[in-house]
């Protein structure tokens, strides 16, 4: 059936469907999205769901209307990545995971759009949501079971249950992430499931699922853990606060837009790492930009050469997707989150930064670190920059270069660095951004520049601080010559 004559079909309801005449931009939901039926009779006439699952999608439909201008999904992504499965596939959505919205987006989809022939996923989540009073519950009325994260074994009872599903056919979701990702780069994924998945001995498709949002939900509280604060545990006060605000239409996050990759097999002999990376870059490929996080980056920055055209056409020839954002004001966001929103399309970069210092130890840590695309990094086809270009991959990954610097110079004036982890550091160093601290102060130690000092509160020069420590702390950019860029 082509795409067409399926947008025909689900448009019975009388939805308006495409953004624009996008099919890469189909409308799920938000403001934008209108249709003949009221929110009741809409949820009733949906062919899947129990009374959780369409009690659920009432609430989130007048939910999004209020605080999402809207949801869009690239429907042909989806379609082909379901046309390339052989029938009765095992489908396993893998969605990213930058906000507990995460949880509802994808059901939500497929409770909307049953033509794409994805059956409502059951979903692995937290046990600390599971232990909520009343919503852990209710959640597991909505599909959802519970893991315990970070035990570096296996789970009997979750391989139990993973076979149980999987023997029913059952369309699972996991967050190969496995935590949220608080400044939005992708994290290395978890293998614990996929290793449940392969043991059940029945191959599946992962389809990996980026979902890119204008503004996080839960932006603020993020924002605090990347100031150094505590990672806080899941209580069911702030959480149905946040719910209320939501429906009561005070929480704006914009636009939220999800694309489907190519599908990644899972077989009985396939070499999990070498899967949960493909996994990986998939999403990595698949991360959309909105205009608004490229407004705020030129309100930070004002480069000579680049305007909101210009870097889009940027991105957009090294692959990247932009899309239009309902936001237009830059001035709004401060200077912690736009380094969140720039790791939208940073990786797109990432062959320009190591052209522009190939060989330099930081730039090699870094997109092993971050680099998930196996294409991400080829350089055969950059030209010699100019000036602008080389500014703009400058300012792109400053805030890395000057954590070094900023650890360097710390150690340097204490003979170590009295901070016994990144959160401390940065709480007392808060221009400084977290992950790019984590980054830094891992490979400083695994490179022997320091190591941990005897009490374990702090870290003090290693073996080869006399060696390398200028290396980390001099100025990237006055060490790499300009060679190449786009």
């Amino acid at each position: 059936m082509s795409t067409q004559s399926i947008h025909e079909n689900a448009s019975n309801q009388g939805t308006q469907h495409t953004r624009q005449h996008n099919s890469r931009e189909t409308l799920l939901a938000g403001a934008e999205y209108t249709d003949a039926y009221t929110d009741l009779q809409w949820c009733r006439r949906q062919p899947m769901g129990n009374w959780a699952i369409r009690t659920t999608g009432f609430v989130m439909r007048k939910a999004f209307r209020r605080g999402c201008s809207s949801i869009t999904f690239d429907y042909p992504s989806f379609e082909l990545a379901m046309q390339s499965l052989e029938p009765d596939t095992l489908v396993v959505l893998a969605p990213t995971h930058r906000s507990l919205m995460d949880f509802i987006v994808c059901s939500y989809l497929c409770f909307s759009h049953p033509e794409l022939k994805i059956s409502i996923p059951y979903i692995a989540a937290d046990l600390q949501i599971g232990g909520l009073p009343f919503l852990g519950w209710f959640l597991k009325q909505t599909y959802a079971f519970y893991l315990k994260r970070g035990q570096g074994k296996p789970d009997p009872e979750l391989n139990q249950k993973i076979r149980q599903l999987v023997s029913d056919q059952q369309t699972l979701e996991i967050f190969i992430e496995g935590t949220r990702s608080r400044a939005r780069q992708c994290m290395p994924p978890k293998r614990g499931l996929l290793r449940a998945l392969q043991n059940t001995g029945v191959p599946c498709a992962l389809l990996p699922i980026s979902i890119n949002y204008d503004r996080l939900p839960e932006e603020r509280a993020l924002n605090k853990e990347l100031q150094g604060g505590p990672k806080p545990l899941m209580r069911l006060r702030p959480l149905l606060k946040w719910c209320a605000e939501l429906v009561k239409g005070e929480v704006s996050i914009g636009r939220v837009h999800l694309v489907c990759g190519d599908p990644v097999l899972l077989k009985k002999d396939s070499d999990v790492h070498a899967v949960s990376r493909a996994v990986m870059g998939q999403l990595q490929k698949n991360y959309v930009v909105s205009t608004f996080h490229l407004r705020a980056f030129l309100h930070h920055y004002p480069l000579p050469g680049y305007d909101l055209e210009t870097l889009t056409q940027a991105i957009q020839d090294r692959g990247g997707t932009v899309i239009e954002s309902p936001f237009t004001q830059g001035s709004e966001v401060d200077r912690l989150t736009e380094y969140t929103f720039r790791n939208q399309w940073l990786h797109f970069f990432f062959p320009d930064f190591q052209a522009f210092a190939a060989e330099h130890p930081i730039v090699e840590h870094h997109l092993q670190a971050n680099c998930f695309a196996p294409d991400a990094t080829d350089t055969s086809d950059l030209q010699y920059a100019d000036r602008a270009d080389a500014l703009l991959l400058q300012t792109l990954f400053a805030p890395l270069d000057h954590a070094y610097t900023r650890i360097i110079e710390v150690a340097k004036a204490h003979e170590g660095l009295p901070f016994a982890n990144a959160r401390t550091f940065v709480a007392h160093h808060p221009e400084c951004f977290l992950p790019w601290i984590e980054e830094a102060l891992q490979h400083l130690t695994a490179s022997q520049v320091l190591v941990k000092s005897d009490d374990e509160q702090g870290f003090v020069w290693g073996p080869q601080w006399h060696h390398r420590a200028d290396l980390y702390g001099g100025c990237l950019w006055e060490q790499a010559p300009v060679t190449k860029a786009r």
